[in-house]
């Protein structure tokens, strides 16, 4: 399996004493939540996906692994309201999934999620940049902030890039207090099993964030 630089960021920041940790996305066969449980021997981990065929292949490595009692997989859409209490979790991993996301629903799902997150609890994000080469090569959709275009395959796909400015304010306005951003490359896969490499490197913006507690 390839190597994942954003994913070993992440994984750092989750703080010693995590109890409960939110993955919306799930990574590549539940990859990044096994590492989590290893990391974090106490903690329950929610992740989360829309892909069914992601979430089973994800449920047969954890399952391998005998980490069923600790993740928990589950089909659930980010951009709508989320099925937990207000200050549920400790820490959320959101790494290459809100680009996804139109500008309305991110909207959306960044106020659910620092409405599931405690108080001083810390978001991690990795979002794909308008410095891609997609990115170049695309229609942008000004009004939903998504850029369209075709690979080499003649598959048409739509993703939200982002720059720094535009992801950090996404955060601030849904109340999330920022600790850092950073850009880099990163060679990221096209496959589950992440054993093939993409053509070329993608440029990543990472924040890490804490939710304040506004009066």
């Amino acid at each position: 399996m390839i190597e994942s630089m954003s994913e070993k960021n992440g994984l750092a920041l989750i703080p010693k004493g995590t109890q409960t940790i939110y993955s919306v996305g799930i990574s590549t066969g539940g990859f990044a939540e096994i590492c989590m449980a290893d990391q974090f021997p106490n903690s329950a981990i929610t992740a989360t996906t829309i892909d069914e065929r992601g979430a089973s292949f994800a449920k047969e490595e954890i399952q391998n692994k005998g980490l069923s009692s600790r993740i928990t997989v589950k089909l659930e859409d980010v951009s709508k309201l989320l099925p937990y209490e207000d200050n549920h979790f400790d820490f959320i991993y959101a790494r290459l999934v809100l680009h996804y996301l139109p500008r309305s629903a991110l909207e959306g799902a960044l106020k659910e999620l620092n409405r599931v997150l405690k108080f001083n609890g810390r978001i991690f994000v990795v979002v794909r940049s308008t410095e891609c080469f997609e990115a170049k090569n695309s229609r942008l959709d000004p009004v939903t902030g998504m850029s369209t275009f075709t690979t080499e395959s003649g598959e048409s796909y739509s993703r939200f890039f982002h720059s720094a400015e535009s992801i950090e304010n996404f955060l601030k306005s849904a109340g999330f207090e920022l600790l850092h951003t950073e850009s880099y490359e990163e060679l990221l896969c096209i496959d589950f099993q992440r054993k093939i490499p993409a053509k070329r490197k993608d440029h990543l913006i990472e924040l890490f964030a804490s939710k304040v507690h506004h009066h």
